[in-house]
């Protein structure tokens, strides 16, 4: 897992600079202004999914992980925390689901604790289970992007 804020991207921080362009990709395009749902950017390779939702309480959420996608996790507005941990953290996953690439799972070992704010992102590789939009100080609704990077383009 790879996070920090938006204002301080860049290659030089040790984020690839392929990742780096596809944010600022992303960005140009004003997710803000965009409707929720998915919006290509480069077809299957690439595609950003803007979304509002309120934040749960982390008991009722499960960690997901991918095995063909990063995920690129940018909060827009409110807060929100996420739960995660390294690849192979997963205890008793649930099958894969090929199709849209994604793996449940109840619990991981060891498990991290981070709280986003606005203008925050969070890169999860393939194979790191991740639990986001859970309630951080008060359940709220946020505002946000996931940009899907299959690992072939990297």
């Amino acid at each position: 897992m790879i996070s920090g804020r938006l204002s301080d991207i860049t290659a030089a921080n040790g984020i690839d600079p392929r990742l780096v362009a596809i944010i600022r990709q992303a960005l140009a395009r004003q997710p803000e202004t965009l409707s929720p749902g998915r919006h290509d950017i480069d077809g299957e390779n690439i595609f950003m999914n803007v979304m509002t939702f309120d934040t749960q309480p982390p008991h009722s959420k499960c960690y997901e992980q991918h095995r063909h996608y990063l995920d690129i996790q940018i909060l827009l507005s409110g807060q929100e925390r996420i739960d995660f941990g390294p690849t192979g953290a997963a205890s008793e996953p649930d099958l894969y689901h090929d199709e849209e690439d994604y793996q449940l799972c109840q619990a991981i070992m060891p498990c991290q604790t981070m709280h986003m704010l606005p203008g925050m992102f969070a890169i999860f590789l393939p194979g790191e289970p991740h639990k986001p939009g859970c309630i951080s100080e008060a359940a709220q609704a946020i505002h946000k992007m996931v940009i899907k990077v299959h690992r072939r383009c990297l």
